[in-house]
């Protein structure tokens, strides 16, 4: 420092401070110190784990919130289900059986019999049709036939019989004449 600053700071002196001063002051540091950090040093914790039960709670919410993608229902009726795809197959669904069929990228059909009993008569053979049920695929050794599958609680029975097509053909007729006009749903 300079002289001149020297010489100021010299006329401003200190009082002495009292005895026991310094014991005092660090007394009074010792007995607070252990009840002041303790709350402050979990106060971010605390709010960290609030935020993310809020966040968590509010991820949920959205999530059951947005609309699940739609996929193609089955067709389940108290009555008979028939399903025709032209040249390819013909399908009775008894009441209460629920059956579904898709087209396939090659062109092809997909009958998926999930739950219930369904007959079945092929119109032509070939790579054309393919008959699930219980999830794997089933086949016909002749032209008709009739698929049963029974979902139990913990196991799923499937049972594919080739059958008369008078039979498959009487099924038929019954379900056209339950249905309006005599079409197919």
């Amino acid at each position: 420092m300079s002289e001149d600053v020297e010489r100021l700071l010299d006329g401003w002196g200190a009082p002495a401070p009292r005895p026991g001063f310094a014991d005092r002051v660090l007394e009074r540091v010792d007995a607070g110190a252990s009840a002041r950090p303790a709350v402050s040093r979990w106060a971010p914790a605390r709010t960290f784990a609030l935020g993310g039960v809020v966040g968590g709670l509010l991820v949920g919410a959205a999530a059951t919130l947005r609309p699940e993608p739609t996929a193609p229902a089955p067709v389940s009726a108290a009555g008979r289900i028939h399903l025709q795809v032209p040249d390819v197959v013909e399908v009775v669904g008894e009441p209460g059986s629920q059956v579904q069929w898709r087209r396939r990228a090659d062109g092809g059909v997909v009958v998926e019999v999930m739950q219930g009993a369904a007959w079945v008569r092929r119109m032509r053979s070939g790579r054309e049709l393919e008959i699930v049920a219980g999830g794997e695929a089933q086949e016909l050794a002749g032209v008709c036939g009739r698929v049963a599958v029974t979902r139990n609680f913990l196991s799923v029975d499937v049972t594919t019989d080739d059958v008369d097509c008078e039979r498959v053909e009487a099924a038929i007729i019954e379900a056209r004449a339950e249905l309006p006009g005599g079409g197919s749903r």
